[in-house]
């Protein structure tokens, strides 16, 4: 339902009852809620993602880690990200997330959840997949663009909760360590909620970014680990159970 074809209020948002009195049409929040999904810049498909579909089946009970299976260790990860959104719906300010384990592991689809929890519950939320993202404030340099650089880093550091999927380990240029370095810095400083989902451990980020930015992700961020075996791929597994 959209502001042009809701038949009650005509697309106004407000309900006029008589000659002094107005009320909030049923359809305003579902028009918030459309809107802060759309410009959360998820496709439709990441928006169908949540905690009740997140199943915790695809995880071993029996290869362990530590005293815990990867059952375990993956349900500890659900319920600290359930924490996180719940905080942040309260008006808290928690520490973001650092979502990390192999490809296929489940951090996209936890991290989705976290998003559109927030969307439903009316906070703005801009999900990027790091790569892509770069390359979007490189194509604001040309001629014709809709945007600039600085709207883009803007949204990034401005939003109220950010999700940066896929800062994993990619060749990454001193430019671009400079405008991720921005973004965490700002949102660090502003007390910005931030969910980050990556293949590298905490250890790692050094390595591949560099540890100024390695140490303001494990002060922005608390870890959450996802395992999966080494020849395991739950996106694999999905795709073949629905084919």
């Amino acid at each position: 339902m959209n502001q042009q074809t809701c038949p009650r209020c005509g697309g106004r948002g407000i309900v006029v009852i008589d000659q002094s009195t107005a009320s909030p049409c049923q359809c305003s929040g579902k028009i918030k809620i459309n809107n802060l999904a759309r410009s959360s810049h998820m496709t439709e498909s990441l928006r169908k993602k949540n905690f009740r579909n997140f199943s915790l089946d695809y995880y071993s009970r029996s290869r362990a880690f530590e005293d815990k299976t990867h059952y375990e260790v993956a349900a500890k990860a659900l319920e600290t990200c359930r924490y996180f959104v719940k905080d942040c719906l309260a008006g808290k300010t928690p520490n973001g997330l650092y979502i990390f384990g192999r490809v296929g592991s489940g951090k996209t689809h936890l991290a989705c959840s976290i998003a559109n929890e927030l969307i439903k519950g009316g906070l703005e939320v801009l999900f990027v997949v790091v790569p892509d993202y770069l390359e979007e404030i490189k194509h604001s340099w040309e001629p014709g663009s809709d945007y600039n650089e600085k709207e883009i880093l803007d949204r990034a550091r401005e939003v109220n909760v950010l999700v940066m999927d896929d800062l994993g380990a990619h060749s990454y240029s001193e430019w671009t360590k400079n405008k991720i370095y921005a973004i965490i810095n700002h949102r660090i400083n502003n007390g910005l909620p931030t969910v980050i989902t990556s293949n590298l451990e905490f250890l790692e980020i050094g390595d591949y970014l560099d540890n100024r930015i390695s140490s303001r992700i494990t002060e922005l961020c608390r870890p959450v680990l996802l395992l999966v075996d080494k020849n395991e791929d739950i996106r694999l597994k999905k795709l073949i159970e629905n084919t």
